[in-house]
């Protein structure tokens, strides 16, 4: 993904590191290749994607020795008070991925259980996320900025 990302938070704890990224007016688009869930971003104008990036022990030679997680939705641009619950999520296409060296256990998946409340102006981004996935293990479960 080479698209304009804007940093909104970062913090590392015991060789991880969590960031929040803000990819104004953009746009997920979800493809199924093959059986397996990917994502494309595109331009919108009425939308923003939000991408969190959880990252521990990444070996800078091998990405074997890693282990990431990241979620990624959007929301709309304009003034906004919303709240999403369980299969209500996918109104903002949201997915959450696994990658690392365990076998059958990674890749991305969508977001059908769990709640997320977002504030939004023209100026300011606020959100909570508190979520499950059930096909594979994770370590993220919440995600408040």
């Amino acid at each position: 993904m080479n698209e304009e990302k804007t940093l909104l938070k970062f913090d590392t704890i015991d060789k991880s590191s969590k960031k929040l990224y803000l990819l104004k007016n953009k746009k997920l688009e979800i493809v199924n290749f093959n059986g397996s869930l990917t994502y494309k971003i595109e331009n919108n104008n009425s939308t923003s994607v939000l991408q969190f990036v959880y990252e521990k022990n990444i070996d800078q030679v091998t990405y074997d020795g890693g282990y990431r997680e990241e979620v990624v939705f959007e929301i709309p641009n304009n003034s906004t008070n919303q709240n999403y619950t369980d299969e209500i999520l996918q109104n903002t296409k949201m997915l959450f991925g696994r990658y690392c060296n365990c076998r059958g256990k990674n890749g991305l998946f969508k977001v059908n259980q769990g709640k997320l409340h977002v504030t939004s102006s023209k100026k300011v981004i606020r959100f909570k996320l508190q979520f499950k996935i059930n096909e594979v293990p994770q370590i993220t479960e919440e995600i408040e900025y």
